[in-house]
C-alpha cells in the first residue's frame, strides 16, 4: 500500500489499483501484444507473481513491465513510448513520482 498525504489528509493506494492502472496503460500502447507469461522459474527466482511489478524506493516509484511485442514494430520506439506513457499515467493519476520504468521485451510475436 502506498500513500499520499495533502492539505485534505492521507490518500491510500493499494498495489492492485496501481498494477490495474498500469496495464490497461500498457495495453493501449501500439506495438504491444500483451503480457509476457509468468513461469515457475519467475516465481522462484525472481519472486515475481505477474508481469507488472511496483515498488516504492525512497517515496518514488519503480515499475517493472514484462511484455510481448508485435513482430516488425521498431523495438526500442516502442519500448521508449511505453516508458514515457506509463510514467505520465501514473503520475497523473496518484500524484507520485515514477522514479524509473524497466520494460522487459520478453518475446516477439507474429500479428
Amino acid at each position: 500500500m502506498l500513500y499520499m498525504e495533502n492539505h485534505i489528509g492521507r490518500i491510500t493506494f493499494s498495489d492492485r489499483y496501481l498494477r490495474q492502472l498500469t496495464e490497461q496503460t500498457v495495453l493501449q500502447c501500439f506495438g504491444v501484444a500483451g503480457f509476457a507469461q509468468v513461469t515457475a522459474a519467475d516465481r522462484l527466482f525472481e519472486r515475481r507473481n505477474s508481469p507488472v511489478v511496483i515498488a516504492a524506493k525512497n517515496d518514488k516509484l519503480v515499475i517493472d513491465i514484462h511484455v510481448r511485442v508485435i513482430y516488425g514494430v521498431n523495438i526500442p520506439v516502442v519500448v521508449r513510448a511505453l516508458m514515457h506513457k506509463v510514467e505520465f499515467v501514473v503520475e497523473d493519476a496518484v500524484r507520485i513520482p515514477v522514479s524509473h520504468v524497466r520494460v522487459y521485451v520478453d518475446e516477439i510475436v507474429e500479428p
